[in-house]
């Protein structure tokens, strides 16, 4: 199982309440959709569990990678933030930049809105925000497993 998470933008807070799940949920990998791609490397380092991030459209100056594409069991799961795919009011650059990849997986941020759904055959993963919500949505964050040979998602929500 991975944990998603984005859109923490360096609330304080908002670090303990991620660190405080990832040991709690114990997955084997983390990822971070961006916004702050500083606040996925303190995660990094202090739970010392395996994990992906990319930067975010706030992420100014940072040398990091705007998308990843990793393996998450039989599956390959592509990484970004979304902004340069208009992903805060179509999914649907996401779904064909993930058809060009190969990828059977999306997780992106950008919107603060959660979103579990298929598109095409593509799951795609939206976590929300764990700090800023929109849309009247919670604090959240990501569950993605393997369940009968299929990728799942579910929101989880944040207890802050």
């Amino acid at each position: 199982m991975l944990l998603a998470f984005g859109d923490s933008h360096r609330y304080p807070i908002v670090l303990e309440e991620i660190e405080a799940i990832l040991r709690r949920q114990k997955p084997s990998l983390f990822v971070h959709t961006g916004d702050n791609y500083a606040d996925f490397l303190r995660l990094l380092k202090k739970t010392k569990i395996p994990g992906y991030g990319v930067r975010g459209n706030c992420d100014r100056g940072v040398s990091a990678p705007e998308e990843l594409l990793f393996d998450f069991h039989d599956f390959k799961i592509y990484l970004t933030h979304g902004h340069q795919y208009g992903a805060k009011h179509s999914t649907r650059q996401l779904v064909e930049r993930a058809f060009e990849l190969g990828a059977q997986g999306v997780i992106f941020g950008h919107s603060h809105v959660p979103l579990v759904r298929e598109e095409r055959g593509i799951l795609l993963v939206n976590p929300g925000s764990i700090s800023l919500p929109r849309r009247g949505s919670d604090s959240c964050y990501a569950k993605v497993y393997v369940k009968n040979n299929q990728l799942l998602g579910e929101i989880h929500k944040a207890t802050l």
